[in-house]
């Protein structure tokens, strides 16, 4: 299955929690979320939680963790960090966060932060809705960045992308299509510059660049295993799970319609809430034409169970958006491995009468007028096979 990745896209990091950028993650404590079209609270109109409290988090929690070894493969790097910077990371006084170019347009950067920590910013709590995240990065010091760039990109347009006036080339990747550099803050301390440049940075073979478009993923176990190589799942034929309200939902209500969207989401994802309005006028105007929508809602189900505070915050999304469609749970099987690995949200596919994932995949919100297009191409697709 070909995957589009589009505006308003909520990638899943695996390296630090970014609400200013193009993504969600799924509910997890150890993944990171980077979301990607930044709207106010107000706009997304779910600003609160169910029993109408803001939900907050502490950026600090989310930052990358200190280990022996970093190894990012889309990146073609891998990098071994001096005992001081990791002791520094441990204890909370550097956060490495993470910049890449939009994920929907031909990669010109993509980098790695490294930044001190105030004990205030450490300790900071934000709401996630709203600009306190991007507010509390922006008042990060910038020590500096480890990362790639286009070649033969400008060193006043790396110093504009880092913040940094000091650049060390590290070589050019395996592809030959970008240079690599560390670069460096002068105006940081002294001391923190002097171990970041001990860093033993190593150019490897680098993969291409993943279909989400995301290259700022490390390489893990779980990459290679079947699970999470959702695109090798092929149908949802023996689905059995049910919606927000504790209705059944199964294989065979693929049965009833010729296409069957399923719209990927998570309740505090703003871009994806925000989508669900032109979902509604969408399923409205196509359910005459063989085509249905449902949601799943990835955080209604976590390591515990079910997570009663997303279920009900699913209902008052579902009632203030005027869903016209289920919002589905994710069953014990992850909808046949369909939801493993998920790196962008709202993710969107679609399924055949006979419960097959047909078509290609579709990454980030879009509007009305888009999805009819997309639909009305997806339908083409099963009426010619």
């Amino acid at each position: 299955m070909k995957k589009i990745v589009s505006r308003g896209a909520c990638v899943l990091l695996t390296l630090c929690l970014s609400l200013s950028a193009v993504g969600c993650q799924k509910s997890n404590e150890n993944n990171k979320i980077k979301e990607g079209q930044s709207i106010s609270s107000e706009e997304a109109g779910m600003s609160n939680n169910a029993n109408g409290k803001n939900e907050t988090f502490k950026p600090s929690d989310y930052t990358l963790e200190a280990k022996e070894e970093y190894v990012y493969e889309y990146l073609g790097l891998k990098f071994k960090l001096s005992d001081k910077v990791k002791k520094y990371m441990t204890d909370k006084k550097i956060a490495i966060l993470d910049d890449q170019s939009p994920i929907d347009k031909e990669l010109k950067y993509a980098i790695l932060t490294f930044e001190k920590m105030t004990e205030e910013q450490k300790n900071a709590v934000i709401e996630k809705m709203g600009d306190g995240y991007e507010k509390w990065k922006n008042g990060l010091e910038r020590i500096g960045t480890i990362g790639i760039f286009e070649k033969n990109m400008s060193e006043e347009k790396i110093s504009e992308i880092t913040r940094c006036d000091t650049h060390t080339k590290i070589g050019v990747s395996s592809d030959g299509k970008y240079d690599c550099y560390l670069s460096t803050n002068s105006g940081a301390e002294s001391n923190l510059l002097d171990e970041l440049n001990r860093t033993e940075i190593q150019i490897i073979d680098k993969k291409e660049r993943p279909k989400n478009g995301f290259v700022l993923s490390e390489k893990t176990d779980l990459e290679n295993t079947e699970a999470f190589n959702k695109e090798s799942v092929k149908d949802l034929r023996k689905l059995s799970t049910k919606d927000i309200n504790g209705k059944d939902f199964t294989s065979k209500d693929f049965e009833k319609y010729d296409l069957t969207m399923v719209n990927v989401f998570a309740t505090w994802c703003t871009a994806c809430v925000k989508e669900i309005p032109d979902l509604v006028e969408v399923q409205n105007e196509m359910k005459s034409k063989g085509v249905n929508i449902v949601g799943v809602v990835t955080d209604t189900v976590d390591d515990n169970g079910e997570n009663k505070e997303a279920i009900e915050k699913s209902k008052l999304i579902h009632e203030k958006t005027k869903a016209s469609y289920p919002f589905l749970m994710p069953d014990k099987t992850n909808f046949n491995g369909r939801l493993n690995g998920i790196q962008a949200m709202p993710e969107t596919f679609f399924v055949d009468s006979n419960g097959n994932i047909v078509g290609d995949t579709y990454s980030g919100a879009k509007s009305a007028k888009e999805w009819k297009q997309v639909i009305e191409k997806e339908l083409e697709k099963i009426k010619n096979k």
